[in-house]
């Protein structure tokens, strides 16, 4: 029986302050400024000063699909660690783990089993090197990346919550967020108010609508919201089947009570 798995985010570490971010115009204007730490981090981020965001950063351990590394690789400006399918031997008990929509998993799970036996067969004879050229995309892979949160807060996240994206990586995208919502407070919430303008396909869903054109409507009548970030959370967190947090939950409702 194989084990199937949904994607997981857990935040090791995060660096520097916003308290820091925010006094770095004393730096350049060669002054003190008395205005609220908040007010002076979003007027930095207003007029697009974003590389102080470059100051601040965080470290997740991801769980998810090997379809899903592929994507999150891609963002060159982070560093990445990741399990290794050459030194890994899948064969042992409790490492080969897969990674499917809930939807899917009845029908993957036959085709799943049969490629781990394959798989087991071929270490038998063969060095993993070569076992592993049958392994799915839908293989389980651990990675460790690390951002700034330039390019997590400006540049990652609006493209993969985006109604286009890919629907394991906006989980993850999202989990992600999540999880430095108390870290970084006065970013995040700037980010969220942001998001539908930080990325021009946000609200359009262009990948999705090649397939369907009219996704963008479907998720719109189905959640009775117009809104791409609650259709976003709503539409994937209801396709994995993993509970919303209750950081994103607030953000929702703040959206709603406005």
């Amino acid at each position: 029986m194989v084990e199937l798995v949904k994607p997981s985010v857990q935040l090791l570490r995060v660096w520097g302050g916003e308290g820091d971010v925010a006094n770095m115009p004393n730096v350049l204007y060669r002054h003190g400024n008395r205005m609220p730490l908040e007010r002076r981090l979003r007027l930095l981020l207003k007029y697009g000063h974003y590389n102080v965001l470059e100051f601040l950063g965080a470290q997740w351990l991801i769980e998810c699909s090997r379809a899903c590394t592929h994507e999150l690789v891609r963002h060159r400006l982070a560093s990445y660690w990741q399990e290794s399918t050459r030194f890994v031997d899948y064969s042992r008990p409790g490492n080969l783990r897969f990674i499917v929509p809930p939807s899917l998993v009845d029908k993957a799970r036959p085709i799943l089993e049969g490629l781990a036996n394959a798989y087991s067969e071929l270490v038998k004879g063969f060095d993993i090197d070569y076992a592993r050229l049958i392994l799915p995309n839908a293989l389980a892979q651990r990675i460790w990346v690390s951002m700034n949160m330039r390019e997590f807060l400006i540049n990652f996240l609006p493209l993969r919550t985006g109604l286009g994206a890919y629907s394991e990586l906006r989980l993850v995208a999202w989990l992600m967020f999540d999880s430095i919502l108390g870290k970084f407070p006065v970013s995040a919430r700037w980010t969220w108010e942001n998001l539908p303008r930080l990325h021009p396909d946000y609200s359009i869903g262009y990948a999705k609508r090649m397939v369907n054109k009219d996704y963008v409507n479907e998720l719109t009548a189905k959640y009775e919201a117009k809104d791409p970030r609650i259709l976003s959370i709503l539409s994937t967190f209801n396709e994995w089947q993993v509970e919303i947090p209750e950081g994103l939950r607030s953000l929702m409702n703040s959206l709603r009570q406005n």
